[in-house]
Protein backbone atom coordinates (compact mmCIF):
# COMPACT_ATOMS: atom_id res chain seq x y z
CA UNK A 1 0.00 0.00 0.00
CA UNK A 2 2.83 2.28 0.84
CA UNK A 3 4.50 1.62 -2.52
CA UNK A 4 1.31 2.50 -4.38
CA UNK A 5 1.11 5.82 -2.57
CA UNK A 6 4.71 6.61 -3.54
CA UNK A 7 3.97 5.81 -7.18
CA UNK A 8 0.83 7.96 -7.14
CA UNK A 9 2.71 10.89 -5.57
CA UNK A 10 5.58 10.57 -8.09
CA UNK A 11 3.10 10.40 -10.97
CA UNK A 12 1.34 13.52 -9.70
CA UNK A 13 4.62 15.42 -9.38
CA UNK A 14 5.57 14.39 -12.93
CA UNK A 15 2.29 15.71 -14.34
CA UNK A 16 2.67 18.94 -12.37
CA UNK A 17 6.19 19.52 -13.68
CA UNK A 18 5.27 18.68 -17.25
CA UNK A 19 2.24 20.97 -17.19
CA UNK A 20 4.38 23.93 -16.10
CA UNK A 21 6.20 23.97 -19.44
CA UNK A 22 5.94 27.08 -21.60
CA UNK A 23 3.07 27.03 -24.08
CA UNK A 24 4.09 27.01 -27.73
CA UNK A 25 1.95 29.00 -30.13
CA UNK A 26 1.13 28.04 -33.69
CA UNK A 27 3.27 30.91 -35.05
CA UNK A 28 6.33 29.66 -33.17
CA UNK A 29 5.85 26.15 -34.57
CA UNK A 30 5.52 27.53 -38.12
CA UNK A 31 8.59 29.73 -37.66
CA UNK A 32 10.65 26.78 -36.39
CA UNK A 33 9.52 24.62 -39.33
CA UNK A 34 10.39 27.38 -41.82
CA UNK A 35 13.86 27.80 -40.25
CA UNK A 36 14.42 24.05 -40.51
CA UNK A 37 13.39 24.00 -44.19
CA UNK A 38 15.59 27.00 -44.99
CA UNK A 39 18.57 25.33 -43.29
CA UNK A 40 17.99 22.10 -45.24
CA UNK A 41 17.72 24.06 -48.52
CA UNK A 42 20.93 25.99 -47.71
CA UNK A 43 22.82 22.75 -47.02
CA UNK A 44 21.49 21.23 -50.25
CA UNK A 45 22.57 24.28 -52.29
CA UNK A 46 25.99 24.29 -50.62
CA UNK A 47 26.52 20.62 -51.53
CA UNK A 48 25.44 21.30 -55.12
CA UNK A 49 27.86 24.22 -55.40
CA UNK A 50 30.69 22.11 -53.98
CA UNK A 51 29.99 19.39 -56.54
CA UNK A 52 30.04 21.88 -59.42
CA UNK A 53 33.25 23.46 -58.12
CA UNK A 54 34.96 20.07 -57.86
CA UNK A 55 33.89 19.15 -61.40
CA UNK A 56 35.19 22.45 -62.82
CA UNK A 57 38.46 22.12 -60.89
CA UNK A 58 38.86 18.53 -62.11
CA UNK A 59 38.36 19.59 -65.73
CA UNK A 60 40.87 22.43 -65.32
CA UNK A 61 43.46 20.11 -63.78
CA UNK A 62 42.92 17.53 -66.52
CA UNK A 63 43.47 20.12 -69.26
CA UNK A 64 46.60 21.49 -67.55
CA UNK A 65 48.04 17.99 -67.18
CA UNK A 66 47.30 17.25 -70.83
CA UNK A 67 49.04 20.44 -71.98
CA UNK A 68 52.16 19.71 -69.91
CA UNK A 69 52.28 16.07 -70.95
CA UNK A 70 52.29 16.99 -74.63
CA UNK A 71 55.37 19.16 -74.08
CA UNK A 72 57.23 16.87 -71.70
CA UNK A 73 56.63 13.53 -73.36
CA UNK A 74 55.87 11.75 -70.11
CA UNK A 75 56.63 8.36 -71.64
CA UNK A 76 59.86 7.45 -69.86
CA UNK A 77 60.13 3.91 -71.18
CA UNK A 78 62.40 3.90 -74.24
CA UNK A 79 61.32 2.03 -77.32
CA UNK A 80 63.20 -1.21 -77.94
CA UNK A 81 65.75 -1.31 -80.74
CA UNK A 82 64.82 -2.84 -84.06
CA UNK A 83 65.89 -6.46 -84.29
CA UNK A 84 68.80 -7.32 -86.55
CA UNK A 85 67.81 -8.94 -89.82
CA UNK A 86 69.13 -12.45 -90.21
CA UNK A 87 71.53 -13.17 -93.08
CA UNK A 88 70.04 -14.44 -96.28
CA UNK A 89 70.72 -18.15 -96.63
CA UNK A 90 72.76 -19.21 -99.62
CA UNK A 91 70.98 -21.67 -101.89
CA UNK A 92 72.81 -24.19 -104.02
CA UNK A 93 71.97 -23.93 -107.66
CA UNK A 94 71.04 -27.16 -109.33
CA UNK A 95 71.73 -27.69 -113.02
CA UNK A 96 68.72 -27.90 -115.26
CA UNK A 97 67.80 -31.49 -115.83
CA UNK A 98 65.01 -30.71 -118.25
CA UNK A 99 65.96 -30.28 -121.90
CA UNK A 100 63.63 -28.07 -123.84
CA UNK A 101 63.27 -28.58 -127.55
CA UNK A 102 63.19 -25.43 -129.65
CA UNK A 103 59.79 -24.45 -130.96
CA UNK A 104 60.97 -23.49 -134.41
CA UNK A 105 63.48 -25.74 -136.05
CA UNK A 106 65.79 -24.35 -138.65
CA UNK A 107 66.33 -26.47 -141.73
Amino acid sequence: MRIRCCYIILLGVFFLVSSCAKEVTQDELIEAAVKLKIEQWRISQLNTCKGKAFMKAGNDVDSIMLMTSLDDKLDTIPKPLKPVKPFKPSFKEKPDSVIVDPIYKED
